[in-house]
């Protein structure tokens, strides 16, 4: 699997992916409520997530700070996202 593909091309996939599945989840989330009001089982089930955050970290140039967070939420649709990433990598080129 490796042996003539980069790993920084595995990397460089799954986070597009888990990004690309991060915002489908979250554009479920906004029609779901839309439709089914709030805190329904299927927003329960398929969209909590687990949160995790990296920061803030600030770098100050005495002249110019700069503020860093990263924060990456983790739920079904996510893993679903990783998987469709790890696939394409896995059997397409």
């Amino acid at each position: 699997m490796l042996r003539d593909k980069p790993v920084s091309h595995l990397i460089l996939i799954l986070f597009t992916s888990m990004l690309g599945a991060n915002i489908i989840g979250e554009v479920l989330r906004v029609l779901l409520t839309f439709v089914a009001g709030t805190d329904t089982i299927v927003e329960r089930a398929l969209l909590q997530y687990v949160s995790y955050s990296i920061g803030p970290h600030m770098f100050n140039l005495i002249i110019l700070s700069f503020s860093f967070e990263l924060s990456l939420r983790f739920n079904l649709i996510t893993l679903l996202g990783m998987f469709v990433g790890w696939y394409y990598f896995r059997y397409s080129y």
